[in-house]
């Protein structure tokens, strides 16, 4: 886990600096109809770090939990939030800042637990897997965004 733990927080670091003064209008435009703007990749990103904030401590407390129903309602919560309202520096920041501690949780996380499982409809995934899955995940929507982000410069 302190590998996954230290890749993250170097992921957000570099991405964090490498971004951040991205300029705010073009971080609201949606490239394509249905696709997502910058901001709303951020927020998409903060409503992960957030879901699973809650599954890797929870699931140090009991052996298994139950699957919540954010993917089901995943496009009305990026519309309901409306992220490109918001300032890009700011969702980056607080992207970031919630990262640092999701580092420190799974750098911390105990080990014995690691095999409690998230259970959903069709199948359950240990705590040690959701862990890495969201690195994975976090990592796939940082190139989401760079291919957005080429997108909209045009």
């Amino acid at each position: 886990m302190q590998n996954i733990s230290s890749d993250l927080n170097k992921t957000v670091e570099d991405f964090y600096n490498k971004y951040k003064n991205t300029d705010d209008k073009k971080a609201s435009i949606r490239p394509e109809p249905g696709e997502w703007s910058l901001k709303e990749i951020i927020g998409h990103l903060i409503n992960s770090a957030s879901n699973n904030h809650q599954r890797f401590i929870g699931l140090q407390f009991v052996g298994e939990m139950p699957y919540p129903e954010y993917q089901k309602f995943q496009i009305d919560w990026i519309g309901m939030e409306k992220f490109n309202d918001l300032s890009l520096a700011d969702l980056i920041l607080l992207w970031k800042q919630y990262n640092i501690f999701i580092a420190h949780i799974i750098n911390t996380v105990n080990k014995d637990k690691l095999g409690n499982c998230l259970a959903m409809p069709d199948k359950k995934q240990t705590l040690e897997f959701l862990i890495g899955d969201y690195y994975r995940h976090l990592k796939d929507h940082l190139v989401q965004f760079e291919k957005t982000l080429e997108k909209v410069k045009k």
